[in-house]
């Protein structure tokens, strides 16, 4: 099997990229960033250097490659001027839908976002007109819907980690009883592969959440538990800092790479992130997935850490 993936050097990217390979594929990554490319070539990867936007010479090296399937990992977690969410959820996705359909690639496994709706937040908007042009596309299609995901270096549980450690109280954003189900990489990284290779998975939604559900605050208590002492928290009112921080993105725009949280993930927050049903044994068959708890990998995360 010959795969392309989008998106495949990121946190997420990179465990399934190397899992899919592991598995016998011939995978070949899309990337911009030309220092990491030898690299991808040294761990056994081909690698088209280029963006989506050089649609004429992405079109050409799929014609003169014969794919199998593509996946589809792009994503962003905040809009910036140049990578607007539209542009990488649903203008990248049209564009790579388009392109599998000139080269006769009919398998299509995208990476989109549980909550994914027609809401408030323009992450999860976007993220659902990007699931829409993939369900109307008539390619062989599959959508992943996964909560919170964490593994080594998630930048999310980075954050927090480094907020509990630097801090000498900790801020939480509104009531902090958002809920969520994080999920390990390994078992997003299992659930793409075996999606490959299984047909009782195409032109299908699956949700994929992790065997236990936290609050925001919740998270923020086991980090502290784990990293002693506990510290004093202060919430701070969701629509005061939503409001403040949306004046400070449309005055300098340029700002938004360095803040620590975007108005939109404030939006986000006001969403639970769980699945439907939180029994996932038929998916834990369906695609050989050993889910981790959340608890058991900060612990032994932090260990390295300290």
């Amino acid at each position: 099997m010959k795969v392309f993936i989008t998106g495949g050097t990121g946190f997420v990217g990179s465990v399934v990229s190397e899992k899919v390979k592991s598995f016998g594929a011939s995978v070949t990554l899309l990337e911009r960033n030309k220092k990491k490319i030898p690299k991808l070539r040294e761990h056994g990867f081909e690698v088209f250097e280029g963006t989506l936007e050089e649609k004429n010479a992405v079109n050409d090296f799929l014609s003169n490659n014969k794919f199998d399937a593509i996946i589809n990992l792009i994503g962003i977690i905040r809009s910036l001027p140049e990578f607007s969410f539209q542009k990488v959820h649903a203008d990248y996705v049209k564009i790579l839908i388009n392109l599998a359909k000139e080269n006769g690639i009919d398998r299509f496994i995208h990476m989109s976002a549980l909550g994914a709706s027609v809401s408030d937040s323009e992450y999860f908007s976007t993220k659902y007109k990007g699931e829409d042009l993939v369900k109307n596309s008539g390619l062989k299609w599959t959508i992943f819907r996964p909560s919170l995901i964490f593994g080594d270096n998630a930048a999310f549980f980075d954050d927090l980690i480094n907020l509990v450690k630097t801090r000498a109280f900790i801020p939480i954003i509104g009531t902090g009883e958002t809920k969520f189900a994080p999920i390990d990489v390994f078992s997003i990284a299992n659930a793409y592969n075996n999606s490959l290779y299984n047909e009782k998975t195409v032109n299908k939604v699956f949700q994929l959440c992790g065997p236990d559900v936290f609050t925001f605050e919740d998270i923020i208590d086991l980090i502290m538990e784990l990293l002693p002492p506990k510290k004093l928290k202060i919430h701070t009112p969701s629509f005061i800092a939503e409001k403040s921080l949306n004046i400070i993105e449309k005055l300098s725009p340029s700002l938004i790479k360095n803040i620590p949280v975007t108005s939109d993930q404030i939006r986000m927050l006001k969403h639970d992130n769980i699945c439907d049903s939180m029994d996932m044994n038929e998916f834990d068959g369906l695609f050989e997935l050993q889910r981790t708890h959340l608890k058991d990998w900060l612990k032994e995360y932090l260990s390295k850490k300290i």
